[in-house]
């Protein structure tokens, strides 16, 4: 009976027969490298990407005459405009993340204003 308890929780995954996980193979400095290149690579078309969308930020707060939204866009503008520097540099760390998130919630809050 005790063996086919023993065996029935082998079987269910529940008891392990001290497998080792298989050592992970460490990166060479070769593909090391190869993953910095082509991280630099996307931001800078991420830079690019953010520059074009500033510019469209730039129309869309030409056209406004609502003074909050204004204000709003303006911030948005230099938000951006920081975003986009800091991934020509290659920095795509937790603050360009929120620098990025606090972009979404001023274009929300002029959409906001602009919609009362």
């Amino acid at each position: 009976m005790k063996m086919t308890k023993l065996t029935a929780l082998i079987s269910a995954g529940l008891l392990g027969l001290g497998h080792a996980e298989p050592e992970k193979k460490k990166p060479t400095e070769a593909e090391k490298a190869q993953a910095l290149q082509t991280h630099r690579k996307g931001s800078e078309k991420t830079a690019i990407d953010q520059d074009i969308q500033t510019a469209n930020a730039q129309e869309l707060r030409a056209e406004q005459t609502n003074m909050k939204v204004i204000a709003l866009l303006m911030e948005v503008e230099m938000l951006m405009a920081e975003t986009t520097d800091r991934l020509e540099d290659g920095n795509t760390d937790g603050d360009t993340i929120a620098i990025q998130t606090e972009i979404i919630e001023k274009i929300y809050e002029a959409a906001k204003a602009k919609s009362q």
